[in-house]
């Protein structure tokens, strides 16, 4: 043991907040006592006929506690060993190797690729877990937020050992700084782990970065000596092109003309055949309205005569039109030649324009197929980085998730000194034929007599709310003292031994203080004059 232990006991019972009197210890022993012998009866009667009980002691007996300091915190260990806490926790796999394969790997840009490839799936989250049993570490809220408020009215004074019994730590000073030193090197594991993980995630991130910037530098240097050699290029590819054109366009103005002449001739006699259209639609008109005029006048020969015309003038419309949709027609043949052929010339100037346009379009392919290799391998360099770093980063939370759980552990409090803390309860052994029954009272508050108590409450059991458990979690513990004895037949046997020793039923000066606190009882009201009579005649005895 490197570290100085304090002891610390803590009172069985202290007044509550409306208790203004003086409760004293023997008003303690006496409660306890009324308390004891009222189980004690509880069921003798006729109609349960349970077996009579008598008692064989009562005792009070100190729980050893450790509260270790750690950190900003304080531990709480069950000196006899029977709480514990198993933390759960995930694996992560070798981060020193990762790092040193990061590192060895850097050289090349092609190693590290290949690098990130092999290990993409390294830091995968997996469903497996480690567990960590720490033994007697207490980590029940409840329990710790209640003990630390308890822990305030500690004292170093020392009961006589005679009066008490003091449970002797099967969880040794050995033992609690062990438990401790194993925490502090899972905490260390774990922050190691959380910050060679953040310091992986820089280092892969600087990494890429680095190979990304020379595959930019790289992409640039591509793409000015590309640009050199097009331009260079380019002025005697431009000229030809631009004499292809030029032909182009020649050819194109003398299929133009050649069938311009065609088209004119043919365009001239649509014209004539449209005046002739028109002139015969006048004189069309013209009949319609003498034959009206002669059907007015009602002149018979005149409306034949003009109706005579108005035929031929329709048939002669007639062929007009007809010759008209002919050589719409006989137009449309040297029109269509002259597009066909314009079409034609045009394929082959684009065809010629192609082949002469291939050299610069075989070195712009040339250099847009490499800056594609330049990007892919960016962005797998990128996306593989992303990978790696988002598990890491996972992991990186799952480890200070895990630190966050250790700095829960205890109470919210910052110590300088182990202590070892004795929280006393009271311990009532019964007989009953050859067998032994035990009761247990945990820490309690002391109530008042207060007016409504004295109406509503009638007889004994005005003393059943004299004392009150301060804590559902600190009685639970002491509850399982009796498990303890139950399971361990050595430990119940060492309690009897000491339990006859400190028997307040038999030593003298302790029957002494018992008495003392039943007047005491009797004149605050808890007690009635015939009930303290009772219990002092079984005091006696």
């Amino acid at each position: 043991m490197t570290e100085k232990v304090t002891e610390k006991f803590l009172p069985f019972s202290v007044p509550s907040e409306n208790r203004k009197e003086l409760f004293t210890k023997g008003m303690e022993r006496a409660a306890v006592f009324c308390l004891a012998e009222m189980e004690r009866r509880k069921g003798s009667g006729f109609v349960l006929k349970r077996a009579p009980r008598e008692f064989m002691f009562i005792v009070e007996v100190c729980y050893p506690l450790w509260i270790v300091p750690w950190g900003k915190i304080s531990l709480v260990f069950d000196g006899l060993n029977v709480a514990s806490y198993t933390l759960v926790y995930d694996t992560v796999p070798n981060i020193e190797a990762f790092l040193n394969g990061v590192n060895r790997s850097s050289a090349t840009r092609e190693a590290y690729a290949a690098f990130l490839l092999d290990n993409l799936n390294y830091f995968q989250a997996s469903e497996k877990q480690e567990e960590k049993l720490i033994k007697g570490l207490f980590t029940d809220s409840n329990f710790l937020e209640d003990f630390n408020l308890y822990l305030s009215e500690a004292r170093q004074v020392k009961p006589s050992l005679s009066e008490i019994v003091l449970l002797a730590p099967t969880l040794d000073e050995t033992a609690v700084f062990s438990l401790k030193r194993e925490l502090e090197t899972l905490k260390a594991k774990f922050t190691k782990d959380a910050n060679s993980l953040y310091k992986g995630m820089k280092l892969l991130n600087a990494a890429t970065k680095k190979y990304i910037k020379a595959i930019h530098s790289e992409m640039r240097e591509v793409e000015d000596e590309i640009s050199e050699k097009l331009e260079k290029r380019k002025p005697a590819v431009t000229e030809k092109v631009e004499k292809i054109r030029r032909q182009y366009d020649g050819q194109v103005t003398r299929v133009s003309k050649k069938f311009e002449k065609e088209l004119y001739r043919l365009q001239q006699e649509r014209v004539k055949l449209e005046k002739i259209k028109a002139l015969l639609n006048g004189k069309i008109e013209r009949c319609e309205a003498d034959i009206e005029t002669c059907v007015i006048n009602k002149d018979s020969a005149g409306e034949r005569r003009w109706k005579g015309k108005l035929d031929q003038h329709r048939k002669e419309l007639s062929r007009i039109e007809a010759e008209i949709k002919e050589a719409d027609e006989r137009i449309k043949v040297p029109e269509n030649v002259k597009k066909q052929e314009i079409s034609r010339l045009k394929t082959e100037c684009e065809s010629r324009v192609d082949e002469a346009m291939w050299e610069l379009r075989e070195i712009e392919a040339s250099r847009d197929a490499k800056i594609q290799i330049y990007e892919q391998e960016t962005k797998k360099l990128e996306a593989q980085t992303a990978t790696i770093i988002g598990q890491m980063d996972k992991l990186a939370k799952l480890r200070d998730a895990t630190l966050d759980q250790l700095s829960e552990l205890g109470m919210k409090q910052k110590r300088n000194k182990y202590t070892l803390i004795h929280m006393p309860f009271h311990v009532v052994c019964y007989r009953v034929n050859s067998k032994k029954q035990y009761e247990v009272f945990p820490p309690s508050v002391a109530n008042s007599m207060s007016f409504s108590l004295k109406l509503k409450t009638l007889g004994r059991a005005k003393i059943k709310q004299l004392l009150v458990q301060r804590s559902k979690a600190i009685t639970s513990l002491i509850n399982k003292f009796l498990a303890i004895m139950e399971q361990n037949a050595v430990f119940e046997r060492e309690i009897n031994e000491a339990g006859e020793k400190a028997n307040i039923l038999q030593i003298e000066n302790l029957r002494e203080s018992v008495r003392n606190g039943l007047e005491k009882l009797k004149e605050e009201g808890w007690l009635s004059e015939e009930d303290h009579k009772t219990f002092s005649q079984i005091l006696a005895q």
